[in-house]
């Protein structure tokens, strides 16, 4: 299986989470499978093709010096709903995360929609803060 994979960490570097003093290395990514197909491009048109659907959120990678890079997890803000409701495509969401942080021994992720804390060593979820939007689908800023 080939998988399309984009990122915000392409167009900019802000995007990557890395901490030597944790091991840890994370970014967001969207991932589109290819399925039955060894090689790159439709070979009649050359065009590549884009895929299904599969994933939208942060990877989630250990980084040691004897062992190297080691595939943790993934967390996404999207639901199960989400993911039946998109079908084979997806697009700009206000739930696509965009960056991540940590604090302490938590991970948050964060997107348009919400920020989600997690435990750092097992990627469990903690807590989930939905932000309030506007009728224009923008984060609200809450004043007083």
């Amino acid at each position: 299986m080939i998988a399309a994979v984009d990122s915000e960490l392409l167009r900019n570097h802000k995007a990557l989470l890395f901490s030597a003093e944790k091991n840890l290395l994370a970014f967001p990514v969207t991932v589109m499978e290819v399925e039955n197909q060894t090689t790159p491009g439709q070979p009649e048109t050359l065009i590549p093709a884009y895929g299904t659907f599969t994933f939208q959120g942060l990877y989630v990678y250990s980084i040691d010096l004897t062992k190297g890079l080691q595939y943790r997890g993934r967390i996404s803000h999207l639901s199960s709903e989400d993911y039946l409701q998109a079908g084979n495509a997806w697009y700009d969401s206000d739930k696509n995360v965009d960056r991540a942080l940590y604090i302490g021994d938590t991970l948050y992720t964060l997107s348009a929609a919400m920020i989600k804390a997690n435990n750092i060593s097992d990627l469990l979820e903690i807590k989930t803060l939905i932000l309030p939007h506007s009728e224009s689908g923008r984060v609200q800023m809450l004043t007083r």
